[in-house]
């Protein structure tokens, strides 16, 4: 009888262990979706002149798929960050790519390590060339672009799909060492 209690009460306690863990990727998910999302609004006006007006919104959507689904190439509209993804059947990840730092002119390849998907979210370690190792969090999304005048006159609507992320830290160069933070959207190619 005690055997059979023993087993229920760590049956239901890796049960709800489980259940917090994915509610948290799920949260985690959203959070990271949102943090990419922004929205800009610029109207000049000039003396004599028309008045120039620019809106830009850009909404990211956690997309889940089949793992092996999101498997392949990612890269910036820029041409600055790029990451190759191979997802296999048994759910393993690995990837390279490279990233070009903001304050930088020159790419620096990495590897990823450690890579896992779960849900939309894919998390890793880039150990880069130099041996610097940084946590990787990333969210494949749909993301939805409007543009125009403004919110009420929108002239177009684009989604892709691909892999979005915010990155940050410290990078040295040449004895300089600078601290920056991007919003990172890599299309699936």
């Amino acid at each position: 009888m005690y055997r059979i209690s023993l087993v229920i009460v760590l049956t239901f306690v890796a049960g709800l262990s489980f259940e917090i863990y994915a509610q948290d990727t799920v949260q985690q998910t959203r959070e990271l979706a949102a943090s990419l999302d922004k929205t800009k609004h610029k109207k000049k006006e000039k003396k004599n002149m028309a008045t120039v007006e620019v809106y830009v919104d850009v909404r990211n959507e956690p997309v889940v798929r089949d793992a092996a689904e999101y498997s392949g190439d990612y890269e910036s509209e820029d041409g600055s960050n790029r990451l190759t993804l191979n997802v296999r059947r048994d759910g393993s990840v690995s990837g390279s790519g490279y990233d070009k730092p903001s304050d930088s002119n020159s790419r620096v390849n990495f590897t990823l390590k450690n890579a896992s998907i779960n849900s939309a979210l894919l998390s890793a370690t880039k150990v880069y060339e130099n041996g610097e190792e940084r946590k990787f969090e990333a969210v494949f999304v749909n993301r939805t672009t409007a543009s125009g005048k403004n919110a009420n006159e929108i002239v177009t609507r684009d989604t892709s799909f691909g892999l979005g992320f915010v990155e940050k830290g410290t990078w040295t160069e040449g004895g300089e060492t600078t601290n920056w933070k991007s919003r990172i959207f890599l299309e699936k190619r």
